[in-house]
């Protein structure tokens, strides 16, 4: 009995040998880059695909570089310097892990299919992706952008509507700036060490909460709502939070020193209440008064 059990196993491990030496040395690489764009065709009808190149590794993984995601209509891309797919054998063949590089960051992911023909995106980690680096966002602003992006969550993808995701997770971003298209303050440009807010994207629609801002110049809080819009620059905003002002800032403009005193001795409060609306091309900034 132990003897015939040496020989299962013996047999097994020589087949697997086989098999990966095969899947080494005769990967079909063209043939399979031709089944994924098509097989990813079928299941996200107006997203095209392309790969520079596939190898394998062993065991059970394959390394793609030079991805590039965009719609049929080429109004967005999504471009991903590499990704390593997993096969995860203690799941059905319907999950795998993903991780990449990404704008510059690193991603990881697990994929698996959901009830309803939804892909699930289960332990979602984008980390130290660059700002800078996403045009699609720095196009639809009208202005560059810079920071460092850290996401975390889940989400679901509509496999029939691509358009139908589903996220709920965290945002953090280090060293952000981006100009300004009119003077807040006597700055024509925004700079924060720390922004962070929990997102929650449903049907086209970001709502941010628990928004916070931290920098050498302002510190302020912020919430609302984005209404996505394609192409992305008409997106509506209806946005609310505060702005403090440290020291450093009347620091370099004394001419605010007395309108923001007088602000405080009005309201009994250093907290500049504001509104951001209008369309992402085109904010609307505007001071408020409070409650």
């Amino acid at each position: 009995m132990f003897r015939r059990l040496l020989i299962f196993l013996f047999y097994c491990l020589f087949a697997l040998g086989v098999i990966g030496v095969c899947l080494v040395l005769l990967f079909p690489r063209d043939k399979f880059l031709g089944w994924a764009a098509s097989y990813l065709e079928r299941k996200l009808p107006g997203i095209e695909l392309s790969v520079g190149d596939i190898k394998y590794v062993h065991p059970l993984k394959l390394r793609l570089y030079e991805l590039k995601l965009a719609d049929d209509q080429h109004e967005w891309e999504l471009p991903v310097d590499t990704l390593l797919v997993t096969l995860e054998p203690r799941y059905p063949i319907e999950q795998i892990g993903v991780v990449g590089v990404i704008f510059g960051g690193d991603l990881s992911v697990d994929l698996g299919l959901a009830p309803n023909s939804r892909l699930e995106l289960r332990n979602l980690q984008v980390s130290e992706m660059l700002l800078s680096e996403l045009k699609l966002i720095g196009q639809a602003m009208d202005r560059p952008i810079e920071g460092i992006v850290s996401l975390a969550g889940r989400a679901t993808l509509d496999q029939r509507r691509p358009g139908d995701v589903r996220f709920i997770g965290s945002m953090q971003i280090k060293e952000f700036s981006t100009t300004l298209k009119k003077p807040i303050l006597e700055q024509t440009e925004v700079r924060f060490d720390q922004v962070s807010a929990d997102l929650v994207l449903n049907g086209g629609v970001v709502d941010i909460s628990t928004g916070r801002a931290l920098g050498p110049l302002l510190e302020g809080g912020f919430s609302g709502q984005i209404y996505t819009a394609s192409p992305l620059g008409r997106s509506r905003l209806d946005l609310r939070g505060t702005i403090s002002p440290q020291p450093a800032l009347v620091d370099q403009h004394p001419d605010l020193a007395e309108p923001l005193r007088a602000y405080v001795n009005r309201y009994q409060t250093d907290s500049l209440p504001y509104r951001i609306e209008g369309t992402a091309a085109e904010p609307l900034f505007a001071f408020e008064n409070p409650d």
